[in-house]
């Protein structure tokens, strides 16, 4: 079992830049990768492969700019939860989560054993998905 504590106000503080700081970067990365494809979303290229390769690269950043904003959500969750001074604290078993873990993954929501568990239950899920994905492509060829 582990032996609950809890983050002294320097670590505290610590984190709490980190994550802001981590917050304003993304959020400007955002912004002007969002710029930049308004800027060129209108003068498409007449030639069918240079079109395709600048489909592909907004296709890119829209996947890159899809998972900033689950980071950001991330983040902004984990201020809250030092707001609330939840910070730190496991989920899922309530322990915490252990300073190193959150040094790595400072907007870690659960302590390594839990998420290990987690991981384990959703990867049936995610390997069906796969097969049904699979399926699927094999009829639409």
């Amino acid at each position: 079992m582990k032996l609950r504590t809890r983050l002294d106000h320097r670590t505290t503080m610590e984190i709490q830049r980190f994550l802001r700081a981590r917050q304003a970067e993304l959020t400007e990365s955002m912004r002007s990768a969002v710029t930049r494809r308004c800027a060129t979303e209108g003068s498409r290229p007449a030639d069918s492969a240079v079109w395709a390769a600048e489909t592909l690269e907004d296709e890119i950043q829209v996947a890159l700019i899809e998972r900033q904003t689950r980071v950001l959500a991330q983040i902004e969750a984990a201020l809250e939860r030092l707001d609330l001074r939840a910070y730190g604290y496991c989920d899922d078993c309530t322990e915490f989560i252990g300073l190193p873990r959150l040094r790595a993954l400072p907007f870690a929501k659960r302590c390594r054993d839990c998420q290990s568990r987690a991981e384990l239950c959703a990867r049936p899920e995610m390997e069906a998905l796969a097969v049904v994905s699979g399926l699927r492509m094999r009829r639409e060829l």
